[in-house]
Order: structure tokens, then C-alpha cells, then sequence
């Protein structure tokens, strides 16, 4: 059972990470804006999806730590 916890938590640990490089690689892309029709390099549109990224995994993390919680809680029950 211990191994598969830390099979778990390695595999959580590389979706967060995997989400954190993602949320850069898209605020880099907001920043710079290739794209036409924008003003390029505004740091206000990078901010706004560091923000959001950052937020989701903030409340994911305290799902996540909220249901482990409870699940030690009901183990010791038993």
C-alpha cells in the first residue's frame, strides 16, 4: 500500500508540475503576443494567467489536502 502511495503522489507532483510549466509557457505567450492586432509586452496579461493558473492549483491543493485529511480521519476511526 505504501508504494502506492508515492506512485500516487509522484503522479500528482508531475501533473502539478506539468500544469505550472504550462500556465508559464502561457503567460509567456500572452506577454509577448505574437499575434497581430495587440500591443505586445504588456505584463498585465501574463499576470492575469499566472494568477488564474496559480489559483487553480491553489484550490486543487486544498481539495486534495482537505480529502487526505478525511480519509486519515476515517482510517483512524477504524
Amino acid at each position: 500500500m505504501a508504494t502506492q502511495h508515492k506512485q500516487t503522489a509522484y503522479l500528482l507532483g508531475g501533473i502539478i508540475a506539468a500544469l505550472a510549466v504550462w500556465g508559464i509557457y502561457l503567460a509567456i505567450g500572452s506577454y509577448l503576443s505574437l499575434g497581430g492586432g495587440t500591443r505586445p509586452m504588456d505584463i498585465r496579461r501574463a499576470l492575469v494567467v499566472l494568477a488564474c493558473m496559480g489559483g487553480f492549483l491553489l484550490f486543487w491543493g486544498a481539495l486534495l489536502w482537505n480529502r487526505a485529511r478525511i480519509q486519515k480521519r476515517d482510517d483512524e476511526d477504524y
